[in-house]
This record gives C-alpha cells, structure tokens and sequence, in this order.
C-alpha cells in the first residue's frame, strides 16, 4: 500500500501589502496571533525580509531585519534554537537608524517555526506582491528600490534544496 506523505497546515503565514506610494504593512499570523508593522520606502523592507529567508535556509544562526519606519524601525530578530527551529522577535523602536541593541526594542510577538516553514512564507508573501503589481507596478509605488527577483530566486532555490532533502 502506498502511502503519501501530508503535508502540515503551515502555523506561520505572512502578508506583505503595498499602500500607496513607498509605503507597505506587513501582518504576520503565527500561532493563532497576528502582529502588523509598516515599512517606508526608506529601505528595502522586501528585499531584505526576502534576504533574511535565504539566510534561514542557507543555516545562519541569527539575522536581522529592519523595517524602517518614519521616525521607528520594526525589527525582525531571528534565531536558530539549539532545537533546530527559528524563533523570531518583531520589536518596535522608536528611533530610525538608532542602531540599539534588540533588548531595548519593545516585543510585540514572538513564534517559532521549521526553517523551511519560514523560507516558504516569506517566498510565499514576496511572490503573491509580484502576481499583483508586476515588476513595473512595484517600482511604480516603492520607486527607490526594484522588486527583488534574483533574491526570490535564491530563495526558491533554497526551498527546493529543503524540499529535496527534507
């Protein structure tokens, strides 16, 4: 008898939304929670979020990732456990380029997922922002920053590899 292995509703999902001209809100759902944050076009929120999911699957032990914000930052501080799964910390500061130490960013939420649970959202929110504005659409409404292609790409590789392996 053959059997097929199921695969596990994901506990994490994110929602990446552009808002008007150089201006997005992220919502992340983990664990039956949500946590919202924004991000200016004073950096490449996406890309970086996009980049920090690679980072994730190629094995870093922490990353970081600042949403900046007018006049804050949200950030993203993820952490590989001794047990194998990320744990990630949104904070909240009050100062752009502040660069405070993560203790002094007000939590918000904490979750914790597989590795590749968190490739895949983040993979999963940049892809559906290119299915609704495009390549022209988004340059269009974050203008100083491209969408990032060659970053989702590496990431989709990524997620492959853990596929194959996993």
């Amino acid at each position: 008898m053959a059997t097929t292995r199921q695969k596990k509703e994901p506990m994490l999902k994110i929602d990446y939304r552009l808002k008007g001209s150089g201006w997005a809100e992220c919502t992340i759902h983990a664990d039956g929670r949500k946590c919202e944050v924004s991000a200016s076009y004073l950096s490449d929120a996406l890309g970086k979020l996009v980049l920090a999911g690679v980072a994730v699957l190629a094995g870093a032990q922490s990353v970081s990732v600042g949403f900046d914000e007018e006049p804050g930052e949200y950030r993203w501080a993820i952490v590989m456990t001794d047990d194998g799964v990320v744990r990630v910390d949104m904070l909240e500061f009050r100062e752009l380029w502040g660069n405070r130490p993560d203790v002094e960013g007000t939590l918000l939420m904490t979750f914790s997922c597989p590795p590749l649970e968190f490739g895949e959202a983040v993979y999963a929110a940049a892809e559906e922002v290119h299915k609704l504005h495009g390549l022209a659409g988004y340059k269009k409404r974050w203008a100083t920053h491209d969408f990032p292609v060659a970053e989702l790409d590496l990431l989709k590789s990524y997620i492959l590899r853990w596929e194959r392996n996993g």
